[in-house]
């Protein structure tokens, strides 16, 4: 993803300190496995970690650099500040790219969710008693607009060929996936091959557990939509009250322009920390 150039800078810079503490990395490791990222867990941290201390760096720099080039007075506190601004942009970064390959595998997620839901849909429409499970697993791997089901169908129809147990060829599946949509269909396949339930019941089950969940999520999203919206309105008043205070309190030239400064650095800080704690 980096290239090999930058792969080789940074695992010299911090390839041992990052297998010291890949331990505490293994949610990443697995989310890269599935993901089209084709580097492992080492290799991608001390990616990002490069690439955002080169980012803070140049930032910096260019920051002195402005500083200098509009004449502004330039002390220990206003260096200070460049650090503190580059230094939370360098964060930011470091931070959309450690979850850039959740995001790819939440995308991924999505669709398969989706092709899921079409293909039990399809099933349901159907209503044929004769299927059988591989009946099922043909359906999902011919089905049009279905992409990664198509892969996974035709893999698990080639293993089951292969060994004559499609029974324990699902349950490794089941273990392997990343989609809960996918995990909970194959489970009641599985019901259905040990006959403690049939596919039409499995079928019309799965669509109204779907239905329900969709509500849940959209409330969920509504609530944090709402709370979101409450918090910004805070803050916007917050920032009116101190504005206005500039204007009623006598202050120096200088104390105003910290407070501002404070101000315009502070809460953009504040918004970004808030959308993502209340979209994760």
């Amino acid at each position: 993803m980096f290239g090999k150039v930058i792969t080789k800078i940074s695992s010299y810079f911090f390839k041992d300190i990052v297998q010291k503490l890949e331990y505490r990395f293994k949610d990443l490791s697995l989310v890269l496995e599935h993901t089209s990222i084709n580097e492992d867990v080492v290799s991608y941290l001390s990616n990002i970690l490069f690439i955002s201390l080169c980012f803070t760096l140049v930032l910096e720099f260019f920051l002195i650099f402005l500083m200098l080039k509009l004449n502004i007075f330039f002390n220990f506190f206003s260096f200070i500040v460049t650090i503190f601004v580059s230094g939370t942009f360098g964060v930011m970064v470091f931070l959309i790219l450690y979850k850039f390959p959740y995001y790819l595998l939440d995308s991924k997620k999505k669709e398969l969710n989706l092709e899921v839901e079409r293909s039990v849909k399809h099933l349901s429409v159907l209503k044929d008693e004769k299927l059988t499970i591989k009946d099922v697993l043909v359906i999902l791997q011919n089905l049009e607009g279905n992409k990664i089901l198509t892969i996974e169908a035709t893999r698990l129809l080639t293993l089951s060929n292969l060994n004559n147990n499609l029974r324990d060829t699902l349950l490794s599946a089941i273990n392997k996936t990343y989609s809960e949509a996918e995990k909970n269909f194959f489970f009641k396949l599985v019901d259905v091959i040990d006959k403690k339930d049939t596919l039409s019941n499995v079928v019309m089950d799965y669509l109204g557990s779907l239905e329900q969940s969709k509500k849940e999520i959209n409330e969920q999203k509504k609530s944090r939509i709402n709370l979101l919206f409450q918090v910004n309105v805070f803050l916007f008043f917050l920032i009116i009250i101190l504005i206005v205070g500039l204007f009623l309190v006598p202050l120096s030239q200088e104390s105003i322009k910290g407070i501002i400064l404070f101000i315009s650095i502070v809460f953009p800080i504040i918004e970004f920390i808030l959308i993502v704690v209340l979209y994760k």
